[in-house]
C-alpha cells in the first residue's frame, strides 16, 4: 500500500508539469537551458531566505516572517532573471538580421572581387597594348602566342572563381542550418513558461521530496488539521497547485515587465503571498482546517490560469516571436 501511495502522490504532483516539459520544452535546447536557469535562480532565492531565517534566531518559529521574506526573495530573483533574459535575447540580433548581414557581406566581397578583376584586366590590356606597339613589326607571331596564353589564364582564373563561389554558397547553407537551431530566438511566452517550469519543478522536489519519501515507510500519516485526510495526498495536491502557479506567475510577470503592464506584476505578487500564507492553515491548531487551505489555493490556481490565458490572447503574445 505504501508503494501505491508513493507513486500515486508522485504522479499527481509532477505529471502535468513534466508532461508539458517533455512535450513542449524538451524539443528546444534553449528552452531546456532556460528551465535549468529557472530552477537555479529559485534555489538561490530559497538559499538566501534560509540564511536570513538562520541569522535571526528569535524569528525562527514565526512562520509568517520567513514566508514573507521567502516570497519577496523569489520575486526579486524573478525580476533579476527577467533582466538577464532580456539582455541575452532581446539585445541579440535575430535570425533574419544575421542572414541579412551575411548576405550583405557576401555581396560586398563579390563587388570587391569584380572591381579587382576589372582593374587587373585594364592593366593587362594597357600592358598588352604597349607591348604590341613596341613589338608590332618585329614580334607579330610572339604577340599572338602571348594573347592565346593570356586567354588561357583568364579562363583558368574564371574557373577558380566559380569554384570559390560554390564553396562559399555551401558554407552559407551550412551556417544557416546551424543558425536555425542555435541563433533563433524562441517565443517569449514559451521562454517564460520554461523558466516557470524550472522553478516549479525545483519547488516540488525541494518542498515535497522529503515528505514524499516518508510515504514509502510502514503505515501512513494523517494531517493534523484534517485527521481523516492523508497527509501525503494533501501535500501532493497542494504541491501540484503551487507548481502550476509558478509557471503562471512567471508568464504573467515576464509579460508585465516586458510590456510595462505592472498590474500583472502586482497580481503575481499579491496572489503569491496569499497562496503561500494559506498553507499555514494546515498547521495543527484548533482554528485551522485543510479544507480552508486546499480549496482557496485550487480556486486561485484555476483563476490564475484563466487570467493568464486571457491576458496572452488579449496581447497576442502567444504568436509573437520577437
Amino acid at each position: 500500500m505504501t508503494q501505491v501511495l508513493f507513486y500515486g502522490c508522485l504522479f499527481i504532483t509532477f505529471s502535468p508539469i513534466l508532461a508539458f516539459f517533455f512535450m513542449v520544452i524538451a524539443k528546444n535546447s534553449q528552452l531546456v537551458i532556460l528551465t535549468i536557469g529557472g530552477s537555479f535562480f529559485w534555489l538561490v532565492s530559497i538559499l538566501i531566505a534560509a540564511i536570513w531565517w538562520y541569522i535571526i534566531p528569535p524569528m525562527r518559529e514565526q512562520w509568517w516572517f520567513i514566508i514573507s521574506f521567502s516570497v519577496l526573495f523569489q520575486e526579486i530573483f524573478r525580476y533579476i532573471f527577467f533582466r538577464l533574459y532580456s539582455y541575452g535575447f532581446n539585445d541579440r540580433p535575430s535570425l533574419n538580421q544575421i542572414k541579412e548581414t551575411q548576405h550583405q557581406m557576401a555581396l560586398d566581397s563579390m563587388r570587391k572581387r569584380k572591381q579587382a578583376q576589372q582593374k587587373q584586366q585594364q592593366q593587362q590590356q594597357q600592358n598588352n597594348e604597349i607591348e604590341s606597339i613596341n613589338n608590332e613589326i618585329i614580334n607579330d607571331n610572339n604577340a599572338n602566342n602571348n594573347n592565346y596564353n593570356d586567354d588561357d589564364k583568364e579562363i583558368t582564373e574564371e574557373e577558380k572563381e566559380k569554384r570559390k563561389i560554390e564553396k562559399q554558397k555551401q558554407r552559407e547553407i551550412e551556417i544557416n542550418a546551424r543558425l536555425e537551431t542555435l541563433s533563433a530566438r524562441p517565443n517569449h511566452t514559451l521562454s517564460s513558461a520554461a523558466i516557470g517550469v524550472g522553478s516549479g519543478v525545483a519547488y516540488g522536489f525541494i518542498m515535497f521530496g522529503s515528505i514524499l519519501w516518508e510515504s514509502t515507510g510502514p503505515g501512513t500519516l494523517f494531517s493534523p488539521a484534517c485527521p481523516s485526510v492523508n497527509l501525503f495526498m494533501l501535500s501532493s495536491i497542494i504541491t501540484l497547485f503551487m507548481t502550476l502557479l509558478h509557471v503562471v506567475y512567471n508568464v504573467l510577470a515576464f509579460q508585465g515587465y516586458r510590456s510595462k503592464k505592472y498590474h500583472l506584476v502586482a497580481f503575481v505578487i499579491i496572489t503569491h503571498f496569499i497562496t503561500t500564507y494559506l498553507t499555514l492553515l494546515n498547521l495543527p491548531t484548533k482554528t485551522t482546517s485543510c479544507v480552508g487551505s486546499i480549496l482557496p489555493i485550487g480556486v486561485i490556481t484555476v483563476f490564475s490560469i484563466g487570467f493568464c490565458i486571457f491576458s496572452l490572447l488579449k496581447s497576442d503574445s502567444i504568436t509573437k516571436i520577437h
